[in-house]
């Protein structure tokens, strides 16, 4: 049985999502056309997806109502990935995790990520609240993104440092011709 995606704020066309899936705040999410998300995601934030996305199994994206991911037109996310849109303050300013009251509580860094066109998360990724992957950025297995990326480059390590230019050419021109060929509605 797949995901109810009637509860979804808005869903395109298809979409398949996992009836494994568990997404906190469905009200928050909008999903565009031709998109998967594989079993075992879980995600308690809000969610704007384009079109041709794919996120893997096992993958958290977390940091509550107010955080929020964007995840524009052909990206992914590889199976096991960590995205994190908020974050406690852990120098000291007062006790941290979700149950400890707001009289007591650390201070909160709530964000937003955003994966611009044709970026890439490889396997086991951990990306930190506030980060920008620019367009057709591709970032290597178990890397840990702290800060934003630059457009159309390989990104691998702890912390995730450039190591070299990814080809825009043929995948800009392959994307041209699908949208190009695709059947009008």
């Amino acid at each position: 049985m797949p995901y109810d995606t009637r509860k979804l704020k808005c869903c395109g066309k298809d979409v398949l999502i996992s009836d494994e899936v568990v997404i906190r705040y469905p009200e928050l999410v909008s999903i565009g056309d031709h998109v998967a998300i594989d079993s075992f995601v879980h995600i308690s934030t809000a969610l704007d997806v384009g079109s041709y996305v794919h996120v893997g199994p096992m993958v958290s994206i977390i940091g509550g109502k107010q955080a929020k991911l964007v995840m524009r037109d052909f990206t992914g996310i590889a199976a096991g990935c960590r995205i994190i849109c908020s974050s406690d303050d852990f120098l000291g300013t007062g006790l941290t995790n979700p149950m400890v009251p707001d009289a007591y509580h650390a201070d909160v860094y709530v964000t937003t990520i955003v994966m611009e066109k044709h970026s890439l998360l490889g396997t086991n990724c951990v990306v930190h609240p506030s980060v920008r992957i620019s367009e057709g950025a591709a970032v290597g297995n178990c890397s840990v993104v702290k800060g934003d990326l630059d457009p159309w480059t390989i990104y691998s390590g702890n912390p995730a440092a450039a190591i070299g230019p990814r080809s825009k050419k043929r995948i800009l021109k392959l994307e041209a011709k699908l949208w190009a060929e695709l059947p009008e509605n």
